[in-house]
């Protein structure tokens, strides 16, 4: 067997007494126990998570037990109209960009004027989210890769992209255009 110097033998037994405070291990780790429905719970009304599922501490005849928790539906996502243009500044077959603000978020929109109303669809380009432009002939084009939609439905005429602009519901009033968002 071979020498080792002392230097040597310390750096081996440092070493390792620093591995062994720094390394992780099963027995230190905390892990939340794992909960059952129908077991019994302490508080009425608390909830947890165990696996994926939540539970929640009811009260019944036999005493507190984790039941499981019925899933809450999302909210509906609120909607406001908004006004967007004069009707005046609109002309028959002319599109027009603006961005309108709902719910303290902003919304690229373009609005056509086309012979049965006016409609609006949102800006963003559903290939890469580029901001579409109106173009010539009634139609919409995405800068960055020349994506060309309809300006009178939002269809896709020209890819890459492949699915139509998000339409907005457009009503007209007392001279001027609202979009629904």
């Amino acid at each position: 067997m071979s020498k080792i110097s002392r230097r040597s033998m310390v750096g081996m037994i440092t070493t390792s007494f620093v591995a062994f405070l720094f390394a992780p291990s099963a027995a230190g780790a905390v892990s939340e126990p794992v909960i059952r429905a129908g077991e019994a719970c302490k508080k009425v009304g608390r909830r947890k998570t165990s696996g994926g599922k939540t539970f929640e501490c009811v009260k019944t005849a036999n005493g507190n037990i984790w039941r499981r928790a019925k899933a809450s539906t999302p909210s509906q996502p609120t909607t406001s109209e908004v006004k967007v243009l004069d009707s005046a500044s609109l002309s028959a077959g002319a599109s027009q960009t603006a961005i309108v603000t709902s719910g303290g978020k902003n919304y690229a929109v373009v609005l056509t004027r086309t012979s049965g109303g006016v409609v609006a669809f949102s800006r963003s380009c559903t290939h890469a989210g580029a901001l579409v432009t109106p173009g010539p002939a009634g139609q919409l084009t995405c800068p960055a890769h020349g994506s060309v939609f309809s300006a009178s439905t939002g269809a896709v005429i020209e890819g890459p992209a492949n699915i139509s602009l998000t339409k907005y519901q457009v009503s007209e009033r007392s001279g001027a255009i609202y979009i629904t968002i």
